[in-house]
């Protein structure tokens, strides 16, 4: 264990991550009755049973490391500024790649909301922000639309 693990967790990592645990569980019932399919050809409950999985495996993961921590220090400090601002700002851009999504077509619309999230709400340098979207970018058109064959939304410029 490193001293960065021996670090107190929040209570509220605590919550959500038991509440996404729940909601992993759930999301995993309600796939279930889906047709499942295989790797070269997934089914209608494929990527939503896999999706739920692993938000399932994930969010109890952090449950169950939040529980082993110390929670002393965690309980005296709540969030901070500076961390609500972050998740506000994340929401609102979440609401506008909603809209830019149909309005500018997925590439574009991933391509600025990943270079928004890794330059502003988790600085990095500009390279890394620009070439992680963008190759964020392309592998998700290589795997959902060349791949699976998924329809994705186009925008006036025709990707």
């Amino acid at each position: 264990m490193t001293p960065a693990d021996a670090r107190p967790t929040p209570p509220g990592q605590r919550w959500a991550a038991a509440v996404l645990t729940a909601f992993g569980i759930a999301a995993i019932v309600a796939a279930r009755p889906l047709p499942f399919g295989s790797i070269t050809r997934p089914g209608a409950g494929f990527f939503p049973l896999c999706l739920a999985i692993g938000l399932t495996v994930v969010s109890a993961a952090i449950l169950v490391r939040s529980l082993r921590s110390p929670d002393a220090e965690a309980r005296a400090a709540g969030p901070s500024r500076r961390g609500l601002t972050r998740a506000g700002a994340t929401f609102a851009a979440l609401f506008v790649y909603a809209w830019a999504l149909t309005a500018l077509g997925f590439g574009v619309a991933t391509f600025l909301f990943l270079a928004f999230l890794f330059r502003a709400i988790e600085p990095q340098r500009w390279a890394v922000a620009l070439g992680g979207a963008g190759a964020t970018v392309m592998a998700s058109h290589l795997l959902f639309r060349v791949w699976l064959g998924v329809r994705l939304p186009v925008g006036p410029w025709g990707f």
